[in-house]
């Protein structure tokens, strides 16, 4: 599956894919063509039967300075000509729609998705990563959920995915206030696994840990994510009858799991094929 976008580009390293949020210029300001390339290049990356990660992180001096306010028309408000107030609410609540589905098509992903911050990482930037798997920061870094200084209500998927990664009181604090806080702060209270000295060794960091994540069986890597997601809308009774049902089904079966015992048997390094 071929893909081509002006704000985000493709690099592919081995079984990593990483995903460039590639605007350097605006500091990787989000706009309507951005939306409509994130899901395309996931897409095009679980099509790559090679590729095993996801990497996501953003070229320039930030990683993403949240919602491009002049290109989203944010700052006019203007109704389409013609249009009563009920067609104007309507057409901007499908635009909203369109903005988070591409954000959660982080969420959706087969693949296992590690943000890379560095820099800024405000407003959309935090439903970005909140959407990945795992999140590491560069020193540099700092985070806010800008919307609530300008006066909006977060609306892309931070107020949903945020409290599923920290407590309730950290998340309160940061919605409420829009506060900056930095990498170090973002580690302690859990927003980011690990922090880097600069934004290369946490790219780097990434790449490895990547690295490390695909060398395990396909199957078993996608199946792990997937009842992950499941588990979130499940109680623990009816996660664990999915859990054993799809385990039966699948990682059982899967040729990756006779390979893995073949080559203890042998010691000698699995060569796994993801079927």
């Amino acid at each position: 599956m071929s893909f081509s976008s002006d704000y985000i580009t493709i690099e592919k390293a081995g079984a990593v894919g990483t995903v460039w949020l590639d605007r350097p210029d605006k500091y990787n300001a989000l706009s309507e063509p951005f939306w409509l390339a994130l899901p395309q290049a996931l897409k095009s990356l679980e099509a790559d039967d090679s590729i095993r990660v996801i990497v996501l992180a953003g070229k320039g001096k930030h990683f993403c300075v949240g919602i491009d306010l002049v290109e989203s028309g944010l700052l006019s408000q203007k109704r389409p000509k013609g249009a009563s107030e009920a067609v104007s609410n309507l057409t901007q609540l499908q635009g909203t729609s369109r903005f988070q589905d591409a954000i959660s098509s982080l969420a959706k992903c087969s693949l296992p998705v590690i943000a890379v911050v560095h820099g800024h990482c405000l407003g959309a930037g935090i439903d970005m990563i909140t959407a990945c798997d795992i999140r590491i920061a560069a020193e540099n870094s700092n985070f806010s959920v800008r919307e609530t200084r300008i006066g909006l209500v977060a609306d892309i998927g931070t107020l949903q995915r945020l409290p599923k990664i920290l407590n309730a009181g950290h998340v309160a604090e940061l919605a409420y206030s829009a506060k900056d806080i930095n990498a170090a702060r973002a580690e302690k209270i859990g927003l980011v696994n690990d922090v880097y000295e600069s934004f290369e060794a946490t790219y780097a960091a990434g790449m490895a840990l990547a690295g490390e994540i695909a060398a395990n069986p396909p199957m078993a890597v996608q199946g792990t994510k997937f009842m992950l997601q499941q588990s979130d809308t499940l109680t623990t009774e009816q996660s664990l009858l999915m859990n054993g049902m799809f385990t039966l089904m699948t990682s059982l079966k899967s040729d990756d799991l006779k390979e893995s015992m073949r080559a203890f048997a042998e010691k000698r390094a699995p060569k796994y094929t993801g079927t």
